[in-house]
């Protein structure tokens, strides 16, 4: 529920503060289930607000207050030690803010995800702090007269009064790989700030500063002795586990690579802690037994096991009603801001923010050393000469990232020029080989991990800056051959390293009876035919294509990603309808990014009945003559019209 808020304008701060205050809160309140403390600092033209839960959860405080400095944290800065020593949590975040201030490259020690901002009253300056990969997540909002920065892209449109509108740009790149590459975010002006960035605003001079070091730079490394290194490095996270959340820490041991290194490094830390395993796959956690028995020193060891011998179920529990599907995914709108990728849809969604607040301690990270994005012919692609070198991973993304049928043409250019474009960069950074694909998982899928960087207690310690370099000192057949998980494990916990990773035999058998789940199953369907047939940044005759697949029970598991993709974009229209509800009304019409807001939130307007069309005019919908009418420049004008 951690939700930090930065700004700098140019007049009436205060006021302005003030009523962007009340609307975040107003929006918030019951996704905070009301449980949100308040802490910030409004001065004459910059300003940092803090929410955050008041339960103690962690001994790192989201806000700190010396009087010269206030300091907002997201999440929690492991191994910071590295940085400043061993300072008791609750001392340390001014003494880490005035270490990075003096020296900035100090702060992409830190293991991610973490962000900081920081203000200095009495030079009016505000400075704002990204880690190495951008996992912490920080958006920023250009306005007329200043700046907003926040983790939750909603937040800044609120506080600033900027009316909430869908970004053609961002909606794009979802529609055809599934997430928002590059800067983009869901919202129309909403800018993800990228990682390794600090940000310098002086209130003063209403003066703006970025500076970033460059990520190849970052992560390339000339040390001879790097796993020493990251094998030290990993450790320090697992102690500043042990000082940094109250009681024992739970970590997963599988029989895979990850989790194998990341229990390692806790073990070898002595943290006292408590393995779990998950009997899931069958064979695995055999294996995660015998590591549990080969240790020299007893350590408890839960299994989380199938339910046993359940009772057969009755033919007429056999189909169990599937959920309504378009207010799922307005649910997850709600929660997540349009950033929890569409695969999430036959999830449901927590109910607040404040649903799960368990330390959750996982492996994210560790596929930079082990090829996440290698074709199965890398070794052979990797031995062209440079330009089909880049033009074959090139295609081998494109054809991995872009379903075959369902994305409009303007949304698979994007994606192919963002693809070349990243590449290219890691090759003017020096990385010629198949590193670059790894270079390419890092710098625009990494960052934007599902719920790594959505909530504090999410403990990843293969993200730390030690780590990445040290995978990006493999060359490509180390990594494939799992190099550095191997030597780490070694290193940490020698009993360990002549167990191979386990590595399913064959895939599981699929049950006859198995069915891939349909759109059309769903009890909404004539609603979510509506929606999907007709979307933007999608081909529509391939969505009407695939729909009709969907209705046959003939579809692909393909198919049916693209159509819930579909359908995630076409329900973002009605979140963003809820979030406008939260401005004052005369805030629309005005210019972008101006700001014309009372002090007192406005009464929320009432939401607009959705309106149903009846069969014969959504199959006129679908006809050609009706598609030619929509594109056409009266088409266009009409429809701008009825807005």
């Amino acid at each position: 529920m951690e939700t930090l808020i930065a700004y700098t304008f140019a007049r009436d701060s205060v006021l302005r503060a003030a009523a962007g205050r009340a609307r975040v809160e107003a929006y918030y309140g019951d996704l905070w289930d009301h449980e949100a403390k308040h802490q910030g600092y409004d001065g004459t033209s910059i300003g940092l607000h803090v929410w955050d839960r008041s339960d103690g959860h962690c001994y790192w405080p989201s806000w700190h207050d010396t009087g010269d400095l206030r300091v907002g944290s997201l999440h929690t800065p492991l191994g910071y030690q590295r940085v400043i020593g061993d300072v008791a949590p609750y001392d340390a975040p001014s003494r880490l803010a005035k270490a990075v201030r003096r020296t900035p490259a100090s702060f992409l020690e830190l293991a991610p995800p973490f962000t900081m901002a920081v203000v200095d009253p009495a030079q009016e300056r505000l400075e704002l702090f990204t880690d190495s990969i951008g996992v912490g997540r920080l958006f920023q909002l250009r306005i007329a007269d200043g700046w907003v920065w926040s983790n939750r892209p909603v937040a800044a449109l609120l506080f600033a009064g900027v009316p909430a509108a869908a970004s053609k740009r961002g909606w794009d790149f979802a529609a055809a790989c599934g997430w928002f590459m590059d800067d983009s975010t869901p919202y129309d002006g909403v800018l993800a700030v990228p990682g390794a960035s600090h940000i310098v605003a002086d209130g003063g001079r209403q003066q703006r500063t970025v500076s970033r070091v460059e990520a190849a730079s970052l992560w390339s490394t000339d040390s001879t002795d790097t796993v020493d290194e990251t094998a030290e490095a990993l450790q320090d996270v697992a102690r500043s586990v042990g000082r940094l959340w109250p009681g024992q820490p739970i970590v997963d041991l599988s029989g895979g690579r990850d989790s194998r290194v990341v229990a390692a490094a806790f073990l070898a830390a002595g943290v006292d802690l408590k393995l779990n395993s998950y009997d899931a796959v069958p064979g695995e956690l055999e294996v995660a037994e015998s590591l549990v028995q080969a240790l020299p020193s007893p350590v408890e060891h839960v299994v989380t096991r199938r339910a046993p011998g359940k009772a057969p179920v009755k033919p007429q529990q056999a189909k169990q009603q599937p959920p309504e599907l378009v207010e799922r995914a307005r649910r997850w709108h709600r929660y997540a801001e349009g950033l929890r990728p569409a695969s999430y849809l036959f999830h449901a969604p927590p109910k607040n923010l404040t649903t799960v607040a368990h330390l959750a301690i996982g492996g994210a990270g560790g596929e930079v050393a082990h090829g996440h994005f290698y074709p199965s012919d890398v070794l052979q692609l990797d031995a062209l000469p440079l330009p089909q070198k880049l033009h074959a991973f090139g295609n081998r993304l494109q054809a991995r990232l872009t379903p075959t049928a369902g994305p409009a043409e303007p949304a698979r250019a994007a994606v192919a020029d963002q693809i070349e474009r990243v590449l290219r960069t890691a090759v003017h950074g020096g990385i010629e080989n198949a590193t670059m694909l790894d270079y390419f998982y890092v710098d625009e899928r990494l960052r934007r991990w599902g719920t790594t960087g959505e909530r504090s207690g999410v403990v990843s310690p293969l993200l730390i800056p030690a780590f990445v370099r040290a995978a990006f000192a493999l060359n490509p057949a180390q990594r494939v051959d799992n190099a550095l998980h191997r030597e780490l494990v070694r290193r940490l916990v020698p009993q360990w390293a002549d167990t191979p990773f386990f590595k399913p035999s064959q895939p599981a058998p699929r049950r006859a009876s198995t069915r891939i789940r349909c759109l059309a199953d769903a009890p909404d369907r004539t609603l979510i035919e509506q929606l999907v047939t007709d979307v933007d940044g999608f081909d529509p005759r391939a969505l009407n294509t695939l729909w009709a697949a969907s209705a046959a029970g003939a579809s692909s598991a393909a198919g049916e990603a693209t159509l819930r993709q579909a359908l995630w974009r076409a329900t973002f229209a009605d979140h963003l309808a809820e979030v406008n509800q939260h401005l004052p009304a005369h805030t629309f019409g005005t210019d972008k990014g101006r700001v014309e807001a009372s002090a007192a939130p406005q009464p929320a307007a009432p939401r607009a009945p959705k309106l149903t069309r009846r069969p014969v005019v959504r199959r006129f919908a679908q006809t050609r003559l009706w598609r030619a009418f929509r594109r056409s420049g009266i088409g266009r004008r009409w429809r701008s019209l009825s807005k």
